[in-house]
């Protein structure tokens, strides 16, 4: 049998990535995940199925039957892992044009440009809590509402989502700076205070 993974890099509550195992490109497993436990002072990976609770208990949903085709399957999860995460330690080739749009919880919209290749419109910058949160573009489909474009993996949603972020805040003084409302930069001082109401030399007409 064929195995191939695409398994995403987690690295929370134990669990070190998630995704998709297929099979001969005929059965698909969701949820697989690659998990790290600790057990006599030693630590310890592997592969968990998708599962069920039943009262105190799992259920397996998905077991595998034969020793050998679990580490072959295992192994290949791993690969999937790494390769991933190799991947995510390379710089995003992605610049972020943000057009300022401040209307209820929305800040601003951003179009990225990937590699000059691809563009992807529609991305949405919002407040909520106090706490700037990014959208990517959707539609809806049904009920549900599904991505139509975005980040692949957890780890370049968080690095793509500070380069968005930060074309926002650079944006947003630019929009100040030109308005006048910008505070000094540093290393910048303004008027001082206590000369208001001196005349200085400069100041006298001739």
């Amino acid at each position: 049998m064929k195995i191939r993974a695409d398994i995403k890099p987690v690295f929370k509550d134990g669990i070190l990535g998630a995704g998709d195992v297929y099979v001969d490109e005929k059965i698909v497993i969701h949820n697989v995940k690659l998990i790290q436990t600790e057990k006599d002072g030693k630590t310890y990976s592997f592969v968990a199925f998708p599962a069920k609770k039943k009262g105190d208990n799992w259920d397996p949903i998905v077991m595998i039957k034969d020793k050998d085709f679990r580490e072959e399957l295992t192994a290949e999860v791993r690969r999937s892992l790494k390769e991933q995460y190799d991947l995510e330690k390379t710089p995003i080739d992605m610049t972020v044009d943000v057009r300022i749009y401040e209307k209820d919880e929305t800040r601003a919209y951003v179009t990225i440009n990937y590699g000059g290749l691809i563009k992807i419109d529609g991305v949405r910058i919002f407040e909520r809590d106090g706490e700037l949160k990014i959208s990517y573009p959707y539609e809806k489909n049904g009920d549900r509402y599904q991505n139509v474009a975005g980040p692949a993996s957890p780890g370049n949603r968080a690095k793509m989502g500070e380069m968005i972020i930060k074309a926002y805040e650079d944006k947003k003084l630019e929009k100040q700076q030109t308005l006048g409302e910008a505070p000094n930069a540093p290393g910048e001082t303004g008027p001082d205070p206590s000369l208001a109401d001196v005349a200085l030399p400069w100041d006298k007409s001739l």
